[in-house]
């Protein structure tokens, strides 16, 4: 049986990752100088509400004393286990998760382990955990594992804000630039490549910027017809319901989960974050 870990990075919904057996490391919240925890002692919800009010939240990685704990544990259950990490290009979580089993594993050599940097987040590395760990229940820890290197970098992420004034704060964009994109309706889609947060395009209005999301969805349509996708949100339902619609019209998958942001996305992209993930074709 293989054993998985991850981090709040991974948006899915908890009850799929509980089911899997998930341990889901936090990352850490900063917020007027009081630390929280993403999805323990700060709730997405919450956070979205702080950053309403005023709050600049910035996030740090997780922590070293609990990637310890968790690596210990898992090592002395004597069971294989894997870490599927947020991209190594947002964070250094999974630089440090590597050091930090390595020194672990001289203590416990005869438990297969890796941590795996999935070049994903949010929903695209929900979607890829998810789907790990689905092939893991018929399958060995080495196939495990190597399913798990050679799904990196197929699965595209769409990102999209409601107001650029989230970024703005965070120093992602200027702010002539927030400016001017407010009074012109602009809004901004991102992807990540290569683990990287890259913009796209650069779209005028609400509904346009959703229409295009699924136009971007045509090029992976043999890959998104009868498998899954998953949508994220900053405390938007409605909007991620609008965005489930225009797929089903378009596309025929086995079903489009919806799930709440986490921090480590929504700290820097704020209320009203629509972010969706799904397969690209082999």
């Amino acid at each position: 049986m293989v054993r998985f870990i991850t981090d709040s990075g991974a948006d899915a919904p908890k009850e799929l990752l509980d089911a899997y057996g998930f341990t889901v490391m936090p990352f850490g919240v900063l917020i007027d100088e009081e630390t929280f925890f993403d999805g323990e002692s700060i709730s997405p919800v919450e956070l979205y509400e702080k950053m309403r009010n005023g709050a600049a939240p910035k996030t740090f990685q997780v922590e070293v004393s609990r990637m310890v704990e968790v690596f210990t544990e898992h090592f002395k259950q004597g069971e294989p286990f894997l870490y599927l990490a947020f991209s190594s290009e947002l964070s250094g979580t999974y630089q440090t998760a590597t050091m930090l089993a390595a020194e672990l594993a001289e203590t416990y050599p005869d438990v297969p382990y890796a941590i795996i940097n999935t070049k994903t987040a949010s929903t695209g590395q929900g979607l890829f955990v998810l789907d790990v760990a689905a092939f893991a229940k018929t399958h060995s820890f080495e196939e495990t594992k190597t399913y798990a290197e050679q799904k990196v970098n197929t699965i595209r992420h769409l990102f999209t804000v409601e107001s650029l004034e989230y970024l703005m704060r965070g120093g992602r964009v200027s702010r002539a630039s927030a400016f001017i994109g407010g009074l012109l309706s602009i809004l901004p889609l991102l992807t990540v490549e290569d683990g990287k947060l890259i913009p796209k395009e650069k779209i005028r209005g609400q509904k346009k910027v959703m229409n295009r999301i699924v136009e971007w969805m045509e090029e992976a349509r043999p890959a998104i017809d009868g498998h899954r996708i998953i949508i994220g949100h900053g405390d938007s339902i409605e909007r991620a319901e609008q965005l489930k619609q225009l797929i089903e019209a378009q596309f025929s998958p086995s079903e489009i989960l919806i799930t709440v942001a986490g921090a480590a996305i929504g700290s820097h992209t704020g209320p009203g974050l629509i972010v969706i993930g799904y397969d690209l074709p082999a």
